[in-house]
């Protein structure tokens, strides 16, 4: 690889107090250099971001269709200020996603004890820093705990629920923080999923656990890493602790994204962030009432699956996302 670094001088004015200093942030990137940019200025943006120290991995050209994107992407974060230090690691050959994610991951964890991940269309509140860092110090013990989450759609939380913060084992990979030792335990055999995904009986109780969603995702993307993430958190028992308003937003469901396509969910992400942070106390009990609430969304009911087989069949599917694409 490539590594570029360089440190930026120190604002004496803007010195915060945090002990213990702020995480390292780890930013993945491709191809995507609009993108890019809104993502790293939000990030500049939060109070944090100067005394943080910036890990940009750079993923390669696929072919000839990536080159432009990814040397504009390259140009772009030469000229990147804010942060303490940005260290730029070019990939010399295409990795793909799930490898440039994981092994930035944990090239980035063998020298710091936690770390916060952040890829190339998620767009962060001014107070993401301060609530990832201050959840990752609060929470480093509490066992059971994976990860830190960021994102969280909307949807009808419990009357009763009067937390700030509620945990589900679903992992999220829209801003997100982990801690050295738990993300080892995680990377010990993701390929357990496969035999996992075999047994009618575990692809059910996965399902209800953690998403329907995912078994399709599986069947289209089986080896995408936030899928094995969660599979091997959900093995271990292990949660990932959310904020009941997100604090980041996706601006890639645009078709852009090499996994995600947003075609089939064409949506703008413009819930207005909080103004505050979440209370941080002891960890929440998993709440069966919010998880199955949570999750709700990722249950497509039988006559939408149907539908979808029925207008693919008759070549009618890619016009009719196309027409929806075009109202917006």
């Amino acid at each position: 690889c490539v590594l570029l670094c360089y440190k930026m001088p120190t604002n004496p004015m803007t010195t915060h107090t945090l002990t213990p200093p702020p995480a390292p942030i780890v930013l993945i990137v491709f191809n995507r250099p609009d993108h890019t940019a809104k993502v790293v200025e939000a990030l500049a943006a939060n109070n944090l971001a100067s005394e943080s120290s910036l890990y940009v991995y750079s993923d390669a050209p696929r072919d000839e269709r990536d080159q432009a994107g990814v040397q504009g992407v390259r140009t772009y974060l030469r000229s990147i200020k804010g942060f303490k230090s940005i260290h730029l690691i070019e990939r010399p050959t295409n990795v793909g996603c799930t490898r440039n994610v994981l092994s930035a991951v944990t090239e980035t964890l063998e020298h710091h004890d936690r770390c916060i991940v952040v890829e190339d269309d998620i767009q962060t509140a001014p107070q993401f820093l301060t609530y990832m860092n201050q959840a990752l110090t609060h929470y480093k013990d509490a066992p059971g705990l994976c990860s830190i989450g960021a994102y969280t759609h909307p949807f009808t939380m419990p009357g009763t629920y009067t937390h700030d913060l509620f945990v589900c084992q679903r992992h999220c990979s829209w801003g997100w923080g982990t801690w050295k030792e738990v993300w080892s335990r995680l990377m010990d055999d993701l390929s357990i999923m496969d035999k996992g995904m075999a047994d009618p009986t575990t692809r059910r109780a996965f399902a209800r656990t953690c998403g329907e969603d995912l078994l399709r995702t599986y069947k289209r993307v089986p080896q995408i890493w936030d899928l094995r993430v969660t599979y091997k958190a959900w093995t271990l028992g292990l949660y990932t602790l959310y904020p009941k308003a997100s604090l980041v937003r996706n601006i890639g469901k645009d078709g852009s994204g090499t996994h995600y396509n947003g075609a089939a969910l064409h949506s703008v992400d413009d819930i207005p962030f909080p103004e505050g942070l979440p209370a941080f106390g002891p960890l929440p009990e998993p709440d069966e009432a919010v998880i199955n609430a949570f999750l709700k969304p990722t249950h497509k009911p039988l006559w939408r699956q149907l539908a979808i087989v029925l207008t693919k069949a008759i070549g009618l599917y890619d016009p009719l996302l196309r027409y929806a694409n075009s109202k917006g």
